[in-house]
């Protein structure tokens, strides 16, 4: 039986390990907490429990004999353990270690396109960790250390993920002429596209997983009201946004850029499940209140 670690067991990395399962892999998920290791039991998940960087930790990872590695922990600001984990996991013959990236790299376009040729723009001290351990990632491959992959992910959205409760709260509000082009991808599409990336995907390659259809902010978050029966989002101007908003949070929600995949389906062969939130979304709702 071939093994799966997923460094990062949260709302993308549940789902990816569940249909891992239903493929008949093993899969490890890693935890800090006790309490969330009886959870990933209760999934069929089997917990490693500890810190990431933990010389126990990485020895472990080590002897688990992996086939794929999935890696969703953002850059951390001191001692990030990326380098020792793909080190670690690198031990066995890996057929392909995953990092999660973001399309937060490209930066703001005002509302251009960019797509996997697109030169970076990273303009936030997190944007520039995600770039940063991209070139480990790319780096591992070009150095034959690992067979690798970088998945850019944009805005996930699912079950549990349509903004009602931000909707419900009011905590969820659009900002007077900004307007925003967005880009967002189903949960379920994005488990293939990390799927398809391991299994058809080239070593040190970048992909976008983002969906067909990029869209106004006001437009995603007007239906959300609507299949859920709220009152439509508040608009408000840009220096009350200011002053609600901290930096970092104002400036994803200000972020405008459309952001395409040419690889998605050319070069990994995938056809989405939901290629817009048109679809995708009721779907969502409608699994929510099932």
């Amino acid at each position: 039986m071939k093994g799966a670690l997923v460094v990062g067991c949260g709302y993308t990395g549940t789902r990816l390990a569940a249909r891992l399962l239903r493929m008949g892999f093993r899969v490890v998920g890693t935890t800090r907490s006790e309490e969330r290791a009886g959870e990933l039991e209760a999934a069929g998940i089997e917990p490693l429990i500890g810190e990431l960087n933990d010389r126990e930790t990485l020895r472990r990872i080590e002897r688990l004999g992996l086939a794929l590695v999935a890696y969703f922990v953002p850059p951390q600001d001191e001692g990030d353990p990326l380098p020792q984990v793909l080190a670690a996991a690198a031990a066995a013959p890996l057929e392909a270690f995953l990092y999660a990236s973001s399309t937060s790299v490209y930066g703001d376009r005002g509302g251009d396109w960019v797509d996997e040729t697109t030169m970076v723009k990273p303009e936030t001290l997190e944007a520039e960790a995600r770039h940063a351990a991209e070139r480990i990632i790319v780096g591992a491959a070009r150095s034959d250390q690992a067979p690798t992959r970088v998945c850019r992910i944009t805005g996930i959205y699912g079950p549990g993920r349509t903004l009602r409760r931000a909707l419900e709260s009011g905590d969820y509000v659009l900002v007077k002429d900004h307007d925003t082009w967005v880009n967002r991808i189903h949960v379920d599409d994005l488990v293939s596209g990390l799927i398809a990336a391991w299994l058809r995907g080239g070593d040190g390659r970048v992909y976008n997983l983002v969906d067909d259809q990029p869209h106004r902010a006001s437009e995603f978050a007007n239906l959300a009201a609507d299949l859920h029966v709220l009152p439509r989002p508040e608009w408000i101007g840009l220096s009350d946004a200011v002053e609600r908003f901290g930096d970092a949070r104002l400036g994803r929600k200000l972020s405008n850029k459309r952001v395409r995949s040419l690889l998605l389906k050319e070069d990994l062969g995938l056809d989405l499940k939901y290629p817009s939130y048109r679809v995708g979304l009721p779907a969502a709702v409608e699994e929510e209140k099932g």
